[in-house]
């Protein structure tokens, strides 16, 4: 039975991506980033660049990943590659990067709501676009120095990271979107050109926006109990 893109986004929600998250903390050089085989579930670690034996990648089954326990930490599900892998960004590991292109802004709304499934992580904005309804998890806040759309990401371990929209600053660590819906990320001297950028349609956007804020009344009727 041949695996779809389907079929790994269900587990790496289910349960891959805190085991990949449980692979960090193996090691003492952070990880930038995880590549998952759709055809094989090969998992690819790309720790970030530096000297030493621990920068080099590595290759590991997906049945070797440690027990999922934990949580997923920063861990966002980019989109899938050109070599057809799911591409998975430890936001943990940078702390700025820069959104551009057609889909920054659907972007960083899929980031936001796939962070959110980690109850530790609060979500700090200064765009009324960003900002979603989940118990001022996501607030919206005057972020100093901030003149683009700014996301800052919190789950109470040092530092934060900063994701910014748009601008003329041109940082290493980098996601870019075409109008096509293709991609590229670059993470310090790591490159992956991406088929196809996991973003959040605006349509869909305001469907969960309106659930969240607006849910739906008790309309179950009241049945009288019988006289006795």
């Amino acid at each position: 039975m041949s695996v779809t893109i389907t079929d790994t986004m269900r587990w790496l929600h289910d349960e891959g991506l805190v085991r990949l998250a449980g692979v960090a903390s193996r090691r003492t050089l952070p990880i930038a980033a995880y590549t998952v085989d759709i055809t094989d579930g090969t998992v690819t670690v790309h720790p970030t660049t530096g000297a030493g034996p621990e920068s080099e990648v590595l290759t590991m089954p997906a049945d070797d990943l440690p027990f999922p326990i934990g949580t997923r930490q920063r861990l966002v599900i980019a989109g899938v590659t050109a070599s057809e892998a799911m591409l998975v960004v430890n936001l943990a590991a940078t702390h700025r990067m820069l959104l551009t292109g057609d889909h920054a802004q659907a972007v960083a709304r899929s980031w936001v709501l796939q962070l959110l499934l980690n109850s530790e992580v609060t979500l700090t904005t200064n765009s009324p676009d960003l900002a979603i309804d989940t118990e001022s998890r996501c607030r919206i806040a005057f972020i100093p120095g901030a003149p683009s759309t700014t996301l800052t990401v919190d789950d109470h371990r040092a530092p934060t990271t900063s994701l910014t929209l748009g601008g003329d600053d041109d940082l290493p660590d980098r996601l870019e979107t075409a109008s096509d819906g293709s991609g590229a990320l670059y993470l310090g001297a790591r490159y992956w050109p991406l088929r196809v950028v996991h973003h959040l349609r605006d349509t869909a956007w305001t469907a969960i926006n309106n659930q969240l804020n607006h849910p739906p009344e008790d309309t179950t009727p009241v049945v009288d109990a019988p006289n006795t």
